[in-house]
């Protein structure tokens, strides 16, 4: 009775794994797959799409993922890998870990109408940067999921480093800043993150290398284990992102509320944030 129950554990594990834009998923990734759409109670939609702009010089962007106003969970993945069935599975994994944080609560933000900037409204020209920075502090909380299924090596991360060498002398502003607290972070290789740190000397990025490091030193003391913990962190990193003092309030009026908060973000004060360019 109990044999005839009992799967072999390679049976087992079949049974457990999903496909997704035709990549055989690991019973791991799978297991992620499988909890994102249970708390969300929809079936996930995936997309290989062209995730960069035609004149971007790369691909920048390797994967992208929220939710629709329905609820449903997408995952998009760069064209760059159809065809690449480990790299894409290590990026539908990433995708899917953001995915299963938003369908815990964790919080998302977003400039309020009333922010301007000399550029225009901060939600135009900065929210961008508060996307990025939202991103590495979610990196943080799955960190150890990407490094224990090795997927943190099976894609190339470095790619801001070509462009900082291209780049030459030019604007010292947020997108330098969070690009260098990425490498920091992110890219495994001391080495190439002292190469880029010489750049950013060499072309007169001071304020963003400084800085960059104290993002990655706020973003490195924290975990970011439940959602409550990623505001304090969120806002730490946005005075020495802007060099002011923000205030946040719920979102009353969000419409996925339901499943996680969208948090407005005020200056405190008569403080603007300073704007740059938009980065990558």
């Amino acid at each position: 009775m109990l044999a005839s129950l009992c799967l072999p554990h390679s049976s087992a594990q079949q049974s457990r794994a999903r496909t997704l834009l035709g990549v055989r998923l690991g019973a791991e990734v799978s297991s992620w797959l499988k909890d994102v759409e249970d708390r969300l109670g929809k079936e996930v939609y995936a997309e290989f799409a062209e995730l960069d702009p035609a004149d971007a010089g790369g691909d920048y962007t390797l994967g992208a993922s929220y939710l629709t106003r329905a609820g449903v969970g997408v995952v998009r993945v760069d064209e760059s890998f159809r065809g690449r069935e480990k790299q894409a599975e290590a990026v539908i994994a990433h995708e899917l870990l953001h995915l299963r944080l938003r369908a815990r609560g964790y919080p998302l933000f977003l400039f309020s109408p009333d922010v301007r900037t000399k550029k225009g409204p901060a939600q135009e020209v900065e929210q961008s940067n508060v996307n990025d920075l939202v991103s590495l502090i979610e990196h943080r909380a799955f960190a150890a999921e990407m490094r224990r299924t090795g997927f943190d090596k099976l894609i190339d991360l470095t790619n801001w480093l070509e462009t900082a060498r291209r780049r030459g002398r030019g604007e010292d502003g947020q997108a330098e800043m969070l690009n260098y607290a990425r490498a920091e972070l992110e890219w495994n290789d001391p080495g190439l993150v002292a190469e880029l740190a010489k750049i950013h000397h060499a072309n007169g990025w001071e304020r963003s290398l400084a800085g960059g490091r104290r993002l990655a030193e706020i973003i490195r003391a924290s975990t970011a284990a439940t959602p409550g913990e990623v505001t304090p962190v969120f806002l730490r990193c946005m005075s020495v992102l802007y060099n002011a003092d923000f205030r946040i309030e719920f979102d009353r009026q969000f419409e996925l509320s339901r499943i996680y908060p969208q948090m407005i973000i005020y200056v405190q004060g008569r403080q603007r944030p300073t704007t740059t360019r938009r980065g990558r």
